[in-house]
Parts: structure tokens; sequence; C-alpha cells
């Protein structure tokens, strides 16, 4: 698989996947005297998400959008609630302690659905030739 050979959406599918993964090294969690990685946190299940836009586009096949909308869909509300799961009341006061894996997750996911969008189909991009 040449990199440069993909169209656009496959381009942003790979990335968005290979984001989703470094952001498991990042901090989820950080409430200043503790702070959690993604895989702490178990973020790599949400990786299940990705599994399908990536290996299409791995192995070159085009990606049935309704099935990859609703990866990218369901993986941003995970994340979301995710996110608005980690509000605490902390000596009365309300903070979030999602810090920045979870919002490059976040990034990450919103990339999936804009790659998943704007994948063309193998037929699509021959004939276009």
């Amino acid at each position: 698989m040449e990199f440069k050979r993909l169209d656009g959406g496959s381009k942003m599918i790979f990335i968005a996947t290979i984001l989703a993964i470094v952001s498991l090294f990042f901090n989820w969690i950080d409430a200043g005297i503790v702070a959690l990685s993604g895989f702490q946190q178990q973020g790599y299940l949400l990786l299940i998400l990705f599994i399908y836009p990536f290996m299409q586009v791995i192995k070159l096949k085009p990606v049935n959008k309704v099935i990859g909308l609703v990866c990218s869909i369901l993986s941003i509300i995970s994340i979301l609630i995710f996110i608005m799961s980690k509000t605490v009341e902390i000596f009365g006061t309300t903070i979030n302690v999602a810090s920045t894996g979870m919002y490059l997750y976040l990034v990450a996911s919103i990339l999936l659905l804009i790659g998943v969008i704007r994948h063309t189909k193998k037929e699509e991009i021959v004939s276009a030739s």
C-alpha cells in the first residue's frame, strides 16, 4: 500500500486511526495528584470502532458508507459520554478531569467521520481517470 496513492478520505481514515492509537499514550485523566493514560482508562476498547474503516483502507477496498458512518458516529458519541462522565465535585467545585488524550481521541473520531464521508470507492477513482 502506497500512502500517496490513497484518496483523501482514505488518508484521513489512516491518520485518524494512528491518532487514536497515539492518544492512548497521553493522559486521559489528570486530577493533579493522579494522572491516568488511555490504557489505564481502557480507552483501547474504543479502538474497536476504528477497525472496520481502517482494515478496508489497508486492504484497498471501499468502505461501506453506512457501516463507516455508524462506527465513526458511535466513536464520537462514546468519547463524548466518556468525557462527560469524568466530571467530579471536589471541595464543592465541579471540575472535569478529562485530559489531552481524550480530546485527541475526539479529534481522531471526528477525522474518522470526515474520512468516511470523503472516502471514494475504488471504482469511482478508476472511472475518474
